[in-house]
């Protein structure tokens, strides 16, 4: 199924060019509603997966940093636990367009 109709706690991966070469983010599906990260740790610049695009932790319902275990509600972004507590993910605007989800990144 495309990205727009992804289940709870499931994620798509996608990367687009920036002016400091190729990035990467992630749309996860939480309670019917979707949301698009960088996916960057606040902590450390470092993914938060392990290039498997898994993001999201079910026993938590949070996005979690693999690396160091930092978590994140997955509607705001915001890290409740870890040592970035209070930061939030960068959040990206998306439109949906059929199946598919456009991600507007900057």
């Amino acid at each position: 199924p495309g990205a727009a109709r992804l289940a709870h706690g499931q994620t798509r991966v996608f990367s687009w060019e920036s002016p400091f070469g190729p990035l990467e983010g992630f749309v996860i599906a939480h309670g019917g509603q979707l949301r698009a990260y960088e996916n960057k740790c606040r902590h450390l610049p470092v993914p938060l997966d392990y290039g498997d695009g898994d993001f999201f932790y079910p026993a938590l319902d949070r996005i979690t940093c693999k690396t160091h275990g930092a978590t994140y509600e997955p509607l705001t972004g915001l890290c409740d636990d870890g040592p970035c507590a209070g930061a939030f993910l960068t959040r990206f605007d998306l439109d949906l367009d059929g199946e598919d989800v456009v991600v507007l990144v900057p």
